[in-house]
């Protein structure tokens, strides 16, 4: 009898253990991050830097996108990208050899290191019903994009590396405030100084 209770004390003991393990193992998964997030820029050189405030305009940014878009792909674009309450991206979709136009629409969340991520909000093609993952990953092998913007279609959204913009003097740029509705959009500006 007295092995009996010994041995259902440690059967009890040992999945006690086992429920804290996983218990704590989920607990631990739930609070972790996403791993899904696309994260940049992690390379950052140590170099001492002074830091500019700059505050724009909505008419001012697309002329500097549409600069930005031209240089950094290298080829004609058959797409463009504007700023109205939103980040719109205009294009063409080629269906059974007809161009059929393609409009999609983002807001945008600034990130703590200054990029910004586009949410995917609305979209049309022409008539089609079609899903947006699919709609994204035709964008994302088709048009010339710049090395520094990342499509995700699985996320539906874009990630806009703007602090791996290869400015002049290697200076950097990281996004403050990008409040379209407001046109309320702050950068800071970070020359280097040594």
């Amino acid at each position: 009898m007295l092995q009996r209770i010994k041995s259902w004390k440690s059967s009890f003991f040992i999945l006690l253990i086992v429920n804290i393990i996983i218990a704590l193992t989920v607990s631990f998964l739930i609070f972790l991050p996403n791993g899904n997030k696309i994260m940049f820029n992690k390379n950052e050189d140590e170099r001492k830097r002074v830091g500019f405030t700059i505050q724009s305009n909505k008419e001012d940014l697309n002329d500097l996108i549409d600069y930005y878009l031209t240089r950094e792909t290298k080829r004609p674009l058959n797409y463009d990208v504007t700023l109205t309450d939103r980040v719109e991206l205009r294009g063409e979709i080629t269906v059974f050899e007809r161009n059929i136009p393609l409009t999609m629409t983002f807001v945008p969340e600034v990130q703590e290191n200054g990029d910004v991520i586009l949410n995917q909000d609305s979209m049309s093609i022409g008539r089609l019903q079609v899903p947006v993952a699919m709609v994204l990953k035709y964008v994302a092998d088709n048009y010339p994009l710049p090395e520094w913007v990342t499509i995700s279609p699985s996320e539906q959204l874009i990630y806009v590396g703007i602090t791996e913009l290869k400015l002049q003097g290697d200076t950097k740029v990281k996004l403050v405030n990008f409040d379209l509705e407001k046109d309320d959009l702050v950068f800071r500006l970070y020359v280097p100084v040594e």
